[in-house]
């Protein structure tokens, strides 16, 4: 009966460290199953930059476009008069040397748009700067539009770059340079400059 009690020590030795290594595991497993809940919370939320700066971004994908028909007006600010210009194909007439208060074309319709407008959209403008010669130039008509546009301005400067605008009502011209008449910016017309060719695509005759 002696030879049971050594035994009987052991076993109740062993039944206590079965049980804390099944403990000792079971605090492990809920640890990592916390770890992982908390790394799945965060990786949903969005994040400092990222998400919550995409959230205050406008969305204009779903707005239907509508189609407005603008009354087409230039704007001339080089020395020369512009026999005629055409915007994508619109015919917008002659353009007088502009000066502060004067000049520029008559009102034109149309030049189509589609608006609200979320992308740059190229615009093919040509004109006749001089004589028989005339000129390309490919510009870019930029984002936002006005909500309701009505006006698509032409801007023709001195050193041969074109600006175009969709606007929603008339605009004052945008230079303060003298004219001596409609056709020519100086008196002495020798003084005039054509600075078509430095930007656009020029020949002799209608492209």
């Amino acid at each position: 009966m002696t030879l049971g009690r050594p035994s009987t020590s052991r076993g109740a030795r062993t039944a206590p460290s079965g049980m804390h290594t099944i403990s000792i595991l079971s605090r492990l497993a809920t640890t990592a199953c916390m770890a992982a809940l908390m790394a799945l919370a965060s990786a949903c939320m969005p994040q400092a930059g990222d998400g919550g700066g995409a959230q205050k971004t406008t969305d204009t994908t779903n707005t239907p476009a509508r189609e407005y028909n603008l009354t087409l007006h230039g704007y001339n600010y080089t020395d020369l008069g512009i026999g005629s210009y055409e915007v994508n194909g619109q015919g917008g007439g002659n353009v007088e040397v502009g000066d502060a208060e004067a000049g520029g074309s008559g009102s034109v319709c149309c030049v189509t748009v589609y608006a609200p407008m979320d992308e740059p959209q190229p615009i093919t403008i040509k004109w006749n700067p001089t004589g028989d010669k005339w000129c390309e130039q490919t510009v870019t008509l930029k984002p936002p539009l006005p909500a309701k546009p009505e006006y698509f301005e032409v801007h023709f400067y001195q050193d041969g770059h074109i600006e175009v605008a969709a606007t929603d009502t008339y605009s004052p011209s945008r230079t303060m340079l003298a004219r001596k008449h409609r056709n020519s910016r100086h008196q002495d017309e020798r003084q005039n400059v054509d600075n078509s060719s430095t930007i656009a695509r020029c020949q002799n005759g209608y492209f």
